[in-house]
């Protein structure tokens, strides 16, 4: 009887603390982002509070600082602006005395002298007369003296030219554009004019240095607070009190000069200031005070982020080896130390059928027990407590909650804790039911493939190619053979050898990848027709290298006996001699009348130049010039009499097969000989096409001579009674074509005379089958087996004249060996 299972009551069911972990630790991390951001907008607030005091109070130091300056620079074109004038009404002033009086060069040159020793920014001063002749010129070597000289070659130059003309036109001073000199220094030329009443005398001119107004013009006390700049409209800097380049904080203010404003803008620059030492030192402190609480910020940020990532990382651990447990196939189980079930996986639940509620905290026996395995399961549970279950596990039975039974393997291990002590076993469990179904299944189809083998009236053999070990063997090569491997290298004929030289000795198929030892099992398998003369048997070896169970190199071998196969073969091949040397026989006989004509031809002609000879001899008018012309005649039948019976010699003669290596010209000139003698006799003639070159082909002459004279003849015979269509003109010739291909030669023999039948084209070669009345069928079939005997093809195709059907082509194609082709080539 089995003991009495006492039920032990379910342990309550394990609260779900994952969940509330996690939804506390997004509270804390929400909490604590709340706490950041208080002081951040804090902060935030008082950047941008102090971010526009000073940019308010750096934007009114600039405003005062573009204030000053545009009064500096007003105060600057004034003054310049000032003297000018003062200048300008002293030139005036000459040129009313030069028009109420005129002077002399002596005192124009005294007031030029003292006007420019007064303003030294003059550097030229002239008088023009109204044709724009220069009159005097002060200094007289002055370059600008040359750049008045007008003529028709050297014209006045345009900026003074212009000038002079506005003074001209508007009878007031006018200024000219900018003037350069050679080395680039820049000029203003004023013309007053010179009236005498309305009457217009010419222009007294003063040429101004840009430089010089700058330098003389400008006051000392504003050239040494900013820096002072004579431009172009084009932004070029003319003159300036300053060679320090301007910086993107400099402040700067321009205006145009009055009256030579279209040319000549003044600029100032103000130096950069001093800084006030309290208010950039508050600046300062301010925006240290502010680093530092952003680092503090940034700091509680950073360990609140770390504090976030040990906790993300801690709950995604937590989740992914749940997800672990709960995807696993394999089921799990803990064991504490006493045998209570602590622990079990989603899969060992629906494994066994058993929820986790009804396994927690179970002693054995446990529920999943089969009831006729108790005392089993309850010894091996023993061995597990004391540290006693076998490495390799054990193979259990297991019962599911609806009853059924299936199989398992179950590995246990220690279960140690952190701190090196153990806690338990851990155990794992595979459900085996399908495997070791499948091992079953495949030990009865082992079974029955090894039973069909041993049935096979054939030799299956498999030999280890780096050992020469026999691996396998079948009852059949046993009955050979025995158990020696000698009777595989025997059949294998050297084929293994040259195998194991190129595969170096490799063992393991998969160690080895891409070496030839792996492409060897990849090959298709090879047949070979093996002799063995010990046996006195030939046997069809079919060889397949394949990896044997163990992972060795190995070949498989199956020898089948065709002993009796290749004895009908040669007896066929006997038949099929004598069949052809018959058909000769039936073609000599067909064409015995023929020959017979054909050699009384020359036998007559061989009597007539005998007698003919004999009479003149008795007569006595002999002589060598006439006797010599019968002589050689005589002698020239006596050999064409003799080609007739060698040609009839060697085609009937019987003897054994022999390929040779033969000229197609002497092919077709004996098959041409012979056939020609049958077709004079229904008075049709035979034309041969050769072309030059033709190389030799590696076959029996005697048999190729064969099937041409069969088919010639045929030809012969299908046109004699022959008689064309209406629209057709009678053709009584037959054409032999010979034509070379890439790698064969092709024969063609055309005739006219009715063609094959459609329904009729298949079975043409057939056996015993003939389109005439009186033919056996043998003929066609015979030259077929020739040719394809010779690895050729033999084919028939009607010819058509349009719609008509006008005789018929018989093609055949023999191939020629690439190495004899040029021997025979003419």
């Amino acid at each position: 009887m089995f003991p009495h299972r006492v039920a032990t009551p379910a342990p309550p069911t394990r609260p779900n603390h994952a969940a509330g972990r996690s939804n506390r630790w997004l509270q804390g991390f929400a909490e604590s982002h709340y706490y950041l951001l208080v002081p951040l907008a804090s902060i935030v607030i008082f950047l941008v509070v102090m971010s526009l005091i000073l940019w308010s109070l750096n934007r009114r130091e600039t405003e005062q600082q573009q204030d000053t300056l545009y009064r500096n620079v007003a105060w600057a074109q004034q003054q310049i602006r000032l003297n000018m004038l003062s200048i300008q009404d002293q030139i005036s002033s000459l040129a009313r005395d030069t028009a109420a009086a005129p002077q002399g060069l002596g005192h124009f040159a005294s007031a030029a002298d003292e006007m420019m020793q007064n303003h030294p920014d003059i550097v030229f001063m002239n008088w023009l007369n109204a044709e724009q002749r220069p009159q005097w010129a002060v200094p007289s070597d002055s370059p600008f003296a040359a750049r008045l000289q007008a003529s028709k070659d050297s014209p006045m130059e345009d900026a003074l030219l212009v000038a002079f003309r506005a003074a001209r036109d508007s009878r007031r001073p006018a200024y000219s554009t900018l003037l350069y000199d050679a080395s680039g220094m820049s000029y203003i030329a004023l013309e007053v004019p010179v009236l005498r009443g309305r009457e217009f005398l010419g222009t007294i001119g003063v040429v101004y240095s840009v430089e010089g107004m700058l330098i003389h013009e400008l006051p000392q006390e504003l050239g040494n607070k900013f820096k002072v700049s004579f431009v172009d409209t084009h932004n070029k800097e003319l003159a300036t009190t300053s060679t320090r380049p301007p910086s993107p904080r400099d402040v700067s203010s321009e205006l145009l000069l009055d009256p030579p404003g279209h040319s000549l803008l003044v600029r100032v620059y103000s130096y950069p200031s001093v800084g006030n030492f309290v208010n950039n030192t508050l600046v300062w402190l301010i925006v240290g005070l502010s680093c530092f609480v952003l680092w503090s910020l940034w700091s509680l940020w950073r360990h609140t982020r770390q504090r976030f990532e040990a906790q993300q990382a801690l709950f995604n651990e937590t989740s992914f080896r749940r997800a672990m447990e709960n995807s696993i196939v394999i089921g799990m189980r803990v064991l504490d130390l006493q045998g209570h079930i602590t622990y079990v996986n989603p899969a060992f639940c629906r494994m066994t059928g058993w929820d986790e509620a009804d396994l927690l905290g179970h002693a054995p026996p446990y529920p999943y027990w089969p009831d006729d395995d108790i005392y089993e399961m309850q010894r091996r549970i023993d061995m597990t407590l004391r540290g006693k279950a076998p490495s390799h596990g054990f193979e259990i039975r297991v019962r599911r909650k609806n009853g059924s039974v299936f199989y398992a393997r179950m590995f246990v291990s220690p279960l140690v804790d952190a701190h090196g002590r153990q806690t338990g076993w851990m155990s794992s469990l595979t459900d085996i039911s399908e495997p070791k179904r499948a091992r079953e299944e495949l030990a009865a189809a082992h079974e029955r493939f090894t039973t069909v083998l041993e049935s096979l009236d054939a030799s299956v053999s498999v030999l280890a190619v780096d050992k020469a070990e026999l691996l396998f063997a079948n009852r059949y090569y046993r009955q050979l053979f025995g158990t020696r491997p000698e009777g595989h290298l025997e059949l294998s004929d050297g084929a293994l050898e040259s195998a194991q030289a190129s595969s170096d000795s490799i063992d393991m198929v998969d160690a080895y990848a891409g070496l030839p030892a792996v492409a060897l099992t990849d090959t298709a398998s090879e047949t070979q027709e093996i002799y063995l003369p010990s046996r006195q048997k030939w046997f069809e070896v079919r060889r397949q290298y394949i990896q044997w169970v163990d992972g060795h190199l190995a070949q498989l071998q199956v020898a089948t006996d065709i002993t009796a196969r290749r004895q009908a073969e040669e007896l066929a091949r006997q038949e099929e001699e004598r069949l052809q040397f018959t058909g000769r026989l039936m073609t000599m006989g067909e064409m015995a009348s023929s020959l017979a004509h054909e050699l009384n031809q020359p036998l007559a002609a061989i009597n007539n130049y005998c007698m003919g000879t004999a009479a003149l001899v008795r007569a006595g008018r002999t002589s060598p010039e006439t006797l010599l012309p019968a002589l050689e005649k005589t002698s020239q039948q006596a050999v064409r009499a003799g080609m007739i019976i060698k040609r009839i010699r060697s085609f009937v003669k019987r003897s054994e097969p022999k390929r040779q290596p033969t000229s197609i010209y002497e092919i077709v000139a004996d098959a041409v000989g012979l056939a020609e003698i049958e077709a004079r006799k229904r008075r049709i003639r035979i034309v041969t096409e050769l072309p030059a070159g033709l190389p030799q082909i590696y076959v029996d002459p005697v048999l190729i001579e064969q099937v041409l004279v069969n088919l010639l003849k045929n030809a012969a015979e299908a046109m004699q009674n022959h008689t064309p269509p209406p629209g057709l003109r009678r053709d009584l010739s037959i054409r032999l074509h010979v034509r070379r291909q890439e790698r064969a030669i092709e024969f063609t023999v055309v005739d006219h005379g009715p063609g094959v039948d459609e329904t009729a084209i298949e079975r043409l070669f057939e056996p015993f089958f003939s389109t005439k009345s009186d033919g056996m069928g043998m003929g066609l079939n015979i030259c077929r087996s020739i040719i394809e005997s010779h690895h050729g093809r033999l084919w028939v195709e009607n010819n058509y004249a349009g719609d008509v059907r006008s005789g018929c082509t018989f093609f055949i194609l023999l191939p020629f060996d690439a190495d004899t082709s040029s021997v025979g080539e003419a």
